[in-house]
């Protein structure tokens, strides 16, 4: 996927499928003073969080129920008497005003999400601003689907389209199941020498900062980017876990170790936009129903021209019952 030549609709699903979505930031540690745990994790459950700013942008959706006909009057509540809601919304409306894309990011990415890991496997689920999307991804099959379904109780969309299943095959659809797939060639990449430690385990860093020629002119009479520019990406990657974890992640990156953490710079300053970060990681046995994803058919295939605008309702619905 090429940032600069996706079209209107790839271009909000891109950012609309900005998952999975990050405690506070962990400056490298020298792996001679805190080595981290280097253990392979083979099965178990790791719960990713996504911050912006140390701002928890998953909260909304822990406080509010969308299967009742009030989630306005819900949100209103939450923005009125709670301080984590209002540093939220202080924030998106700064990013509105500066950097429309990071806006959309935010709010795209108030998630809570769970991984299913067990060998070459991962099942991650995730309930979003009014959706749940389950993302089930084997390395070892090439073997990839996704599960999407609304939680409001709303008529703007068809009640055989409030669900969705669809496949797609990870090895050629690259992003389809995160964010979407970095163009690498358009970023230099740059692996750090110093070691960090993420949620316990030793992680190798890796920077990718767009090429100059790749960033746009800036136009005098319209200072906002005109399109998603994502600057940067610092990369945290961990050789304990498999790399079927990274078809989860906001993007897709090339990487061969699992990625633990990702910072994310849709503007060009010294603090990410977004960080995804474990909050937990518990190794144990899981069952068999942990790793079925659900099913609905008809089941499309990714490569549906109509699949997209279907995607997208689903994953806007929680926003339109604000209205």
């Amino acid at each position: 996927m090429k940032i600069r030549t996706i079209s209107n609709c790839s271009k909000y699903l891109f950012l609309a499928l900005l998952l999975f979505s990050a405690c506070s930031k962990k400056d490298p540690i020298d792996p001679d003073e805190q080595p981290g745990d280097n253990t392979p994790f083979t099965e178990g459950t790791i719960e990713m969080g996504m911050y912006s700013h140390g701002i928890d942008l998953g909260y909304f959706i822990r406080e509010i129920d969308f299967s009742r006909d009030d989630v306005s009057e819900q949100f209103e509540a939450l923005a009125k008497d709670s301080q984590e809601a209002q540093k939220f919304l202080a924030l998106l409306q700064e990013y509105s005003a500066s950097n429309p894309y990071a806006a959309l990011g935010l709010f795209m990415n108030s998630v809570i999400c769970t991984y299913y890991l067990k060998g070459d496997a991962v099942l991650g689920k995730a309930r979003g601003f009014g959706y749940e999307l389950d993302n089930y991804h084997n390395v070892k099959t090439d073997e990839g689907k996704l599960f999407l379904h609304t939680l409001v109780q709303t008529d703007e969309i068809p009640e055989e389209d409030r669900a969705l299943s669809v496949n797609y095959v990870p090895s050629a659809d690259l992003g389809v199941g995160s964010g979407g797939a970095i163009d690498v060639s358009m970023y230099d990449r740059e692996v750090s020498s110093k070691k960090a430690v993420v949620a316990g385990y030793s992680c190798n860093i890796s920077t990718y900062t767009i090429q100059s020629q790749h960033i746009p002119e800036p136009d005098p009479e319209n200072p906002l980017p005109q399109t998603p520019i994502c600057y940067k990406l610092v990369v945290y990657t961990s050789d304990a876990f498999n790399k079927t974890i990274n078809f989860t992640h906001p993007f897709y990156l090339p990487e061969d170790a699992g990625i633990l953490k990702l910072e994310i710079f849709y503007d060009n300053g010294e603090e990410p936009t977004l960080v995804m970060q474990p909050d937990d990681i518990t190794p144990r046995t899981l069952t068999d129903t942990e790793l079925q994803i659900r099913v609905k058919e008809p089941v499309y295939d990714y490569n549906d021209a109509s699949i997209a605008w279907k995607m997208l309702a689903i994953m806007l619905s929680g926003w339109g019952a604000l209205e």
